[in-house]
């Protein structure tokens, strides 16, 4: 069963995008997106599909833009809170609101087609991944863009082996379940065939959050975050750093 964040959307909103991790996270997707898409100023008026998009925070730097974003997801109480935000900042126009899984948006948006597609962690929240890309990718425009973030489930298995959570790291899963860890560990591998099966080719791959809070169970110093971000920002293309983000973040065209 996909995730459904209805009872843990307060939590989030205070626990990860009201911390300075989620301000790296923003921030970092925030600058590889402007560098990996320039229709983003070059073009007025994008129709955006941002769905699974939560709370709303990168549809509301792009509507603030001036594009039009669908903004949906599966809970109800992450789409309140998002249309609270975006009435106070006055972008309510630009941001339609939809409550629906991912699954069923061919049919709540038939005949609709879109300039741009994200998916922001949401397929690791999913039973089947791959059934995200193939709904979205029918209704992105030829030469159109995808923005897929996902979990790196790479990352957690180091972090797990560098803690001594052996039994974790060798089974690579949790001893038990988390609630902020997502149910769905994805290979990256085989989420390239799928994507390339969708006929959506990549055009560019950063690590999200690489080193802030890498280790979460030791004291260290404490960095301003603007020369955290800087400290993202030079390694988030190189490898192996951009295979070792809490995220990845793959930019797509559709051929």
């Amino acid at each position: 069963m996909d995730k459904n964040f209805d009872s843990l959307a307060h939590r989030l909103e205070r626990n990860i995008y009201g911390s300075n991790k989620g301000q790296v996270r923003l921030a970092m997707l925030e600058f590889d997106m402007s560098r990996g898409l320039p229709e983003l100023t070059e073009q007025p008026k994008l129709q955006i599909l941002d769905a699974g998009g939560g709370m709303g925070q990168i549809a509301r730097w792009l509507a603030a833009m001036g594009h039009q974003i669908t903004l949906c997801d599966l809970s109800a109480e992450m789409l309140a809170l998002a249309e609270r935000e975006n009435q106070s900042a006055g972008l309510q126009e630009r941001i339609s609101l939809l409550h629906s899984p991912i699954q069923e948006l061919p049919r709540h948006l038939a005949g609709r087609s879109f300039d741009l597609v994200l998916l922001h962690g949401v397929i690791e929240w999913m039973a089947e991944p791959a059934e995200a890309i193939t709904a979205v990718t029918p209704m992105l425009n030829s030469g159109g863009a995808m923005s897929l973030l996902f979990f790196n489930r790479n990352k957690l298995f180091l972090k797990w082996g560098i803690n001594g959570q052996v039994e974790s790291a060798l089974a690579g899963r949790p001893r038990k379940a988390q609630k902020l860890t997502p149910t769905t560990l994805i290979d990256e591998s085989e989420l390239r065939r799928i994507l390339a099966k969708n006929g959506l080719e990549l055009v560019s791959k950063a690590g999200i959050r690489i080193f802030h809070r890498f280790f979460t169970r030791q004291q260290t110093a404490v960095v301003a975050i603007e020369d955290a971000i800087a400290l993202e920002k030079h390694y988030c293309y190189e490898e192996p750093f951009a295979s070792l983000g809490e995220h990845t973040h793959f930019i797509l065209r559709k051929k």
